[in-house]
Order: structure tokens, then C-alpha cells, then sequence
């Protein structure tokens, strides 16, 4: 009762996502492009340098394999990012959409969409059995540390915060000086789901894909899949429930073998069936809802929310025009 209580504040704490934009301060605009630029340079440091060096190897030796290269190098990152941003631009922590009070509902909606992972392929008629790897403890410490230390604590933690957070509040207070702020919204949300797909580009370079390949398919694919994040964000106002999916996408600890992880759109859509739910409820009860959004605002959350629960389909078609 107390998780749903919390989910529930989470909610309603803000009307929309634009309502917090208003209230994160402003960073000097060359350190936004300064901090861009790193992420581009730390990409092709960590994949082309940091990880065949084995720098960080030592830790990952000397705690049996828990502490991962990955949580490392996103640690060294966040460290860099932390001072940057937070010593010289000012920022604070609630300038990153971080509260405390929104952990609890985001563990219970983490575990929410993972029961979903588990169970969606038994709704489709799916005979499920249970993955033989849960018998090797080393492999069951190593899935759970990838999770946990190399997601949670690192790559989704971070690029949640540095991708959603930072960069849509910041560009949506650019593009506010020369356009309303739905607009504004949806330009800075554009501007930081192209960011977060063209960071990606030396990773899937390094591991071996042509250049025409990841530009014209794994771009659009990281595109789509950080809109994804934005829109789960958007809806439940909620940075760290983002940072959970995101994380399950990545490395979710399947109990079956044969789970597709990559459930995040079934996941928009239960929200988007909750909210309308709501929606329904209230007109019953006709109970007015206070600060409510702006028609233009809904119309885009609504928008992005269907474009992100049929972003495979958007995808295919996008893909058959590109022959990949």
C-alpha cells in the first residue's frame, strides 16, 4: 500500500514534465556544448582506449567480477560530469529531475515491468522454462552484478540523467525563447534523442558493424528507443522509473529462458491504458483536476506515447526503405 501510495504522489506532484523545466535553472550555454562534446569524446576514449587498455580490469579482478569496467567507466564519467556541471554550472540535484521521495514508486514500477518481461510470453502462449543459468551461481553473479552495478548504478542511471534530464530541460529553456513551451518541449526532446543516438555510434563501430549500417540502422533504432525512455519519463514524471527500464532493456534478469527483454513499449502502453483509466474515472466522478495541462501539451505527450508503443512497426518501415 505504501509503494502505491508513493507511485500515486509521483503522479500528481507535477503537472507535467514542463511545470519542473520552469523550475531548473539555466546552465551558460557554452557548458551545455562543452558537456555534449565530452560525451562524444568519452565514447570514443572508453571504446577505443579505456576498455583494450584493461585499466579497469584490476577492480573488476579484485572483486570477482561485481564491480564491472562498465559501472567504472560510468563512475569516472559521472565524476567528470558531477564537477563540470555541478561545481561550475550551478546545477543541483533536483536540476536533474533527482528526488528522493520518487525511489520508492520507481522500485515498484521496476518491478512492475519486469513481472512484465517474465510474464507477457506466457499471455502469448508461450511454454515457459526455467533458464538453466539460475543453477550456476558464478553466471546468476554475473547477470545480477550486470544489472545492478553496470545498468542501475551505471550506464542507465547515467544516461537517464545526462540524456533525459539535463539535456531536455536545458534545450526546452532554449528553444523556450523562440517558441511556446510544447514546442519548445518537443524540439528539445528531438535534439536529445538524435544526442543520445549519434553518442552511441563508436560502440556499435568497435564491435564491428559498417558505417552505413549503424547510421542508416542502428541510428533510427537508438533514436526510437531513447524516445522510448523520454515518453516513460514524460509519463510518469519520474526519472528513475526510466532509469529502471532502461536498465531492464539493457540486462534484465530473466527467470525464463527465451524472454525478450526489450518490452519497454508494452510497458508505455499499461501506463498509457492507467492514465486513461484516470481520465475515465474522473469524468465519471466529475472531479476537476487542478493545474490541469494544456491541450497542446497532451496532444504531443499523447503523440510521442503512440509513436513509442509502435515504434517496432515505424522501424520496419523505416528499415525497408534502407534495405538493412
Amino acid at each position: 500500500m505504501c509503494v502505491i501510495n508513493n507511485v500515486r504522489a509521483a503522479f500528481y506532484l507535477y503537472t507535467n514534465i514542463v511545470e519542473w523545466i520552469n523550475r531548473v535553472k539555466p546552465v551558460a550555454f557554452w557548458i551545455l556544448v562543452v558537456a555534449i562534446l565530452y560525451q562524444f569524446a568519452n565514447a570514443i576514449l572508453v571504446h577505443y582506449v579505456f576498455f583494450p587498455s584493461g585499466m579497469f580490469h584490476p577492480i573488476y579482478r579484485a572483486t570477482g567480477g561485481i564491480i564491472s569496467a562498465t559501472f567504472q567507466g560510468y563512475v569516472l564519467e559521472a565524476l567528470v560530469m558531477g564537477f563540470f556541471l555541478c561545481y561550475l554550472g550551478g546545477l543541483r540535484a533536483k536540476d536533474f529531475a533527482i528526488r528522493a521521495k520518487d525511489i520508492l514508486p520507481a522500485i515498484g514500477l521496476t518491478l512492475f515491468a519486469w513481472g512484465m518481461i517474465q510474464t507477457i510470453p506466457m499471455l502469448e502462449g508461450q511454454a515457459l522454462q526455467i533458464d538453466s543459468d539460475w543453477g550456476d551461481f558464478s553466471i546468476v553473479k554475473h547477470n545480477l552484478s550486470e544489472f545492478f552495478m553496470s545498468q542501475v548504478f551505471g550506464n542507465a542511471l547515467y544516461e537517464e540523467l545526462f540524456f533525459r534530464a539535463l539535456l531536455i530541460s536545458q534545450f526546452a529553456i532554449i528553444f523556450a525563447k523562440k517558441f511556446s513551451s510544447t514546442w519548445a518541449l518537443l524540439f528539445a526532446i528531438v535534439c536529445a534523442c538524435s544526442i543520445f543516438a549519434l553518442v552511441h555510434i563508436p560502440h556499435r563501430l568497435i564491435n564491428g558493424n559498417a558505417f552505413e549500417v549503424v547510421m542508416l540502422h542502428s541510428m533510427p533504432n537508438l533514436f526510437f528507443m531513447g524516445l522510448v525512455f523520454v515518453v516513460i519519463f514524460l509519463l510518469t514524471k519520474n526519472i528513475f522509473v526510466a532509469v529502471g527500464v532502461h536498465a531492464l532493456n539493457n540486462a534484465s534478469p530473466n527467470i525464463f529462458e527465451g524472454i525478450n527483454q526489450h518490452r519497454a513499449s508494452e510497458f508505455i502502453a499499461v501506463l498509457l491504458l492507467f492514465f486513461f483509466s484516470r481520465w475515465c474515472y474522473r469524468k465519471w466522478r466529475k472531479i476537476k483536476i487542478e493545474g490541469e495541462e494544456t491541450k497542446g501539451y497532451k496532444v504531443m505527450l499523447i503523440s510521442l506515447s503512440i509513436v513509442a508503443v509502435f515504434k517496432d512497426d515505424i522501424l520496419g518501415v523505416i528499415h525497408s526503405f534502407t534495405n538493412l
